[in-house]
């Protein structure tokens, strides 16, 4: 069979563009390096379907998000994927926080999401062992089991005439300008679009459309409450954010399988798959520590203050419960155990910034996506069809 376009990697992004393709009749072919889909941040995260309260209005992230969150839980419930509805907390323990808070407010109505500000008698109605001055309630906020949900949206790509390989590691995608042409160990295919979803390594696949950026890992470490005090968090219980930085901090979640996850950490992975604090990739290593903004990052004295609170959660449960036991006075040190760890694809440019919204490069015939970090997951649905309408556009000018 002849392929239009072959979508590269079968998470969520991935599987949303190939069923959006697949929809508008395109031959598609997605292929994924792992033995099964969500190997990596599409089914390492922390399960939340976030509300897009904390996104700057008018970018990108903030567009899809939005909308994203609204088509994702009308989608669980249509396919029967497991989802809990319950809202997000954000607690403000400090005058600072509640300015913070309040800022968190006004983006939450640029982006038209619900969300309202409760005192400290509202925090306990919605989280009874939550305590604070003033909390965002976001109701919107939700928890699914996002490995299923790219499954079944695999599967309906399937329905809709794509086709899906495993174990089919992309190498190399170059655009020939007439057509695309993507590389694996044993096959090669000439098509009318490539879109690249490679998660971690999409900044390998792209090549030069990335030479002024890198993927850098940060590990998110997981805790979780042992079955006996998960009726402590009825929902979602988080901190005010630091705005300065695109992590979350800890946060206290229940997860539609019933367990509630405390987390994460964000410290400095040591390769783009390290999930265990002891795994090292050589290449990967060295692609981190020999690209100029890592350094100017490393420089920044807020930056290694964050990297020095992150690593202490990763090693030390006890440094965990005491940043969740501030929202939740009732925590005990017992109540915690280790859970499990993903890897961010965090993208830093030459300066040393973060890169906080999408980035999307193109050529004549190729589609990159180079940061779809949290909340990607959320955005998928929206965002899978953009990039079904990039790949489509490019298929009816083949000559």
């Amino acid at each position: 069979m002849a392929f239009d376009v072959v979508v590269v990697g079968a998470g969520a992004i991935g599987a949303s563009a190939g069923l959006h393709l697949a929809r508008a009749g395109a031959r598609v072919l997605i292929l994924e390096k792992e033995s099964r889909p969500a190997q990596h941040q599409s089914g390492r995260n922390s399960g939340v379907i976030h509300a897009g309260y904390n996104l700057k209005p008018g970018t990108l992230k903030a567009k899809y998000c939005v909308a994203g969150s609204r088509r994702l839980r009308a989608y669980c419930r249509e396919r029967g994927i497991p989802m809990v509805e319950a809202g997000i907390l954000i607690v403000a323990r400090t005058e600072a926080e509640r300015a913070t808070l309040a800022e968190l407010h006004r983006r939450a109505q640029g982006n038209g999401v619900q969300s309202r500000i409760v005192d400290a008698d509202g925090i306990r109605d919605i989280e009874p062992e939550a305590r604070g001055i003033e909390a965002l309630h976001a109701p919107e906020g939700a928890s699914f089991d996002s490995a299923r949900y790219v499954e079944v949206l695999l599967d309906d790509a399937r329905a809709a005439g794509a086709e899906v390989r495993y174990d089919s590691a992309v190498r190399s995608i170059v655009d020939q300008g007439n057509c695309a042409r993507i590389g694996t160990a044993s096959e090669s295919f000439e098509v009318g679009a490539a879109l690249n979803c490679a998660g971690l390594y999409a900044d390998r696949l792209a090549g030069p459309l990335a030479e002024d950026l890198r993927i850098i890992p940060f590990r998110g470490f997981y805790a979780e409450l042992v079955a006996e005090r998960r009726t402590l968090i009825r929902s979602h219980v988080y901190a005010v954010p630091d705005l300065t930085f695109p992590f979350l901090g800890v946060h206290l979640s229940r997860r539609a399988d019933g367990r509630v996850i405390v987390g994460p950490g964000a410290m400095l992975a040591f390769g783009r798959e390290a999930y265990k604090l002891t795994t090292i990739d050589l290449r990967d290593l060295a692609g981190t520590l020999t690209w100029p903004g890592f350094w100017r990052m490393m420089l920044q004295p807020r930056f290694r203050a964050l990297v020095r609170s992150e690593v202490s959660k990763s090693l030390s449960l006890r440094e965990v419960w005491k940043e969740a036991r501030l929202l939740v006075p009732a925590l005990q040190p017992g109540d915690l155990v280790r859970s499990y760890a993903g890897n961010r694809a965090q993208v830093v440019n030459r300066a040393g910034e973060l890169i906080d919204d999408i980035v999307v490069r193109e050529s004549e015939r190729t589609v990159h996506v180079l940061n779809a970090v949290s909340p990607g997951l959320t955005c998928s649905l929206p965002f899978g069809e953009y990039l079904a309408q990039l790949c489509a556009s490019r298929l009816s000018s083949v000559t």
